[in-house]
């Protein structure tokens, strides 16, 4: 199969840790004898973001390898000129490029998927072309101009072609990644005729991207999406401007496109908090923590006036906060009264009801990483907000919950959701031994890579 490669805008965003569980030797290797002494960054996305596998430079013989511990999925080789995106789905991945990243010819193995993915892409990349160069052409020309009409009328021919293609992979070829990828990756031109072309490529942006898709989440392409249409949306002039109202719509609404989805607004909420940091830009962060809370949680009482001040003050909950010697109520180990009482160099505190199911979800999470964790000096005290000690003593022996357990059966209007702002669970503190905050992970990825940075 031979094909024209297209190109692709990047947004590589480096993330130093990674999991390592479940890992397995992976090689590939690339025929490039245009591209010799060409560097390239081999890319790969995860529950944070994309970041860099490795970098390498195509050796004199035309050939450049990447040998790596990783896993099956979707990776990305940028270079100056141009990426190629491809699904690895053995250990010993290997295709061609005859020619630049840009124009070149791509071969991959017969029966290889990849083929028809970037033969689709050749496909738009031809109709993108054409539209973009007829688009140039009839800008530049006077609607009386005698050639305007007939390359109008070329135009509508081609972006009808392209709608019809579009149409044509979304109902006959939607079970195979390729055409799922494909055109994810597309968006919609407007007419010429279409007044306000801002609103109508917002508006039209995900037509066919579907932030579910499992083979699409936590991609390059996943996130190379949302970070142009954050781009589109101008960004970074409401940034400037500190115009903190249109960005909480912004990001508000990005959210509602995931569908409440849990696994896409867990991928989204972990890039724009990746991508706007709490230290830099800590009003940003906090109105993707607020978005991001309101639909992935539970407990939340907008219309409450005493939770809307929690809100407000639980963005002073951050790196370096004392948090209050709260009392651990109900614990079975008596000797440990309060969160002071825990002897370790590291505590989790997370507050958690057994009626929300995120926390129990967060719980069984943090069950699987314990050991390895508590060895190197965590200890986990778990605070359920739950009413009622029977149904709370069931859940702890039943998913015979390691750590420290305690409960505040006041819920909400008890004294520690009061101390520590608490207006959702789950909610997580990584406090040290004198009680001040490392961190305050709002998602399972956050906890991981606070707890390997604070254990390395």
């Amino acid at each position: 199969m031979i094909f024209m490669n297209n190109k692709i805008l990047v947004f590589v965003f480096l993330l130093i840790s990674q999991t390592v569980f479940g890992q397995i030797q992976l090689k590939l290797t690339v025929q490039m004898p245009d591209c010799k002494q060409e560097q390239f960054l081999l890319v790969r996305g995860d529950e944070g973001g994309s970041f860099v596998v490795g970098q390498a430079k195509v050796a004199d013989n035309g050939i450049l390898s990447f040998s790596w511990e990783g896993n099956y999925g979707f990776y990305r080789l940028a270079g100056e000129l141009g990426n190629i995106d491809f699904l690895i789905s053995n250990p010993d991945f290997h295709f061609s490029l005859d020619g630049k990243p840009v124009l070149g010819e791509l071969r991959f193995p017969d029966n290889d998927e990849n083929n028809q993915f970037h033969y689709y892409l050749s496909e738009f990349n031809v109709l993108n072309q054409r539209i973009g160069t007829l688009r140039e052409r009839l800008v530049n020309l006077n609607e009386r101009d005698s050639s305007y009409k007939e390359l109008h009328t070329q135009f509508k021919l081609v972006q009808k072609e392209k709608k019809v293609f579009l149409k044509e992979l979304w109902r006959s070829h939607i079970d195979s990644w390729p055409a799922r990828i494909a055109l994810a990756k597309q968006e919609l031109e407007p007419d010429l005729k279409v007044k306000n072309y801002d609103d109508y490529y917002q508006k039209h942006f995900f037509d066919y991207f579907a932030f579910s898709d499992s083979v699409l989440q936590a991609t390059p392409i996943y996130y190379e999406k949302i970070g142009k249409y954050l781009k589109v949306n101008y960004i970074e002039d409401l940034i400037k401007a500190e115009n903190y109202t249109k960005i909480n719509d912004l990001i508000s609404k990005l959210f509602w496109l995931t569908e409440l989805e849990p696994s896409s607004q867990k991928y989204l909420a972990n890039y724009l908090m990746n991508r706007y940091p709490e230290q830099k830009f800590p009003e940003i962060y906090h109105l993707i923590v607020d978005s991001y809370k309101v639909l992935n949680t539970c407990e939340y009482v907008m219309g409450n006036k005493i939770i809307q001040n929690r809100v407000r003050n639980s963005h002073a909950n951050k790196a370096g906060w004392l948090v209050p010697d709260v009392e651990l109520n109900h614990s079975p180990d008596g000797k440990i009264q309060s969160l002071s009482d825990v002897n370790s160099d590291l505590t989790l505190l997370i507050i958690w009801s057994g009626s929300c199911v995120h926390s129990r979800e967060m719980l069984e999470r943090i069950k699987d990483l314990y050991p390895e964790y508590h060895e190197l000096g965590l200890e986990v005290v778990a605070v359920s907000l739950d009413s009622n000690l029977g149904f709370w003593n069931e859940i702890v022996s039943q998913n015979y919950y390691p750590w420290v357990n305690a409960c505040d059966t006041d819920g909400l209007n008890g004294t520690t959701a009061n101390l520590l702002n608490i207006y959702v669970t789950p909610s997580m503190f990584l406090i040290d031994s004198s009680l001040k905050t490392v961190a305050v992970p709002q998602t399972f990825f956050q906890l991981e890579k606070a707890l390997g940075d604070f254990f390395k």
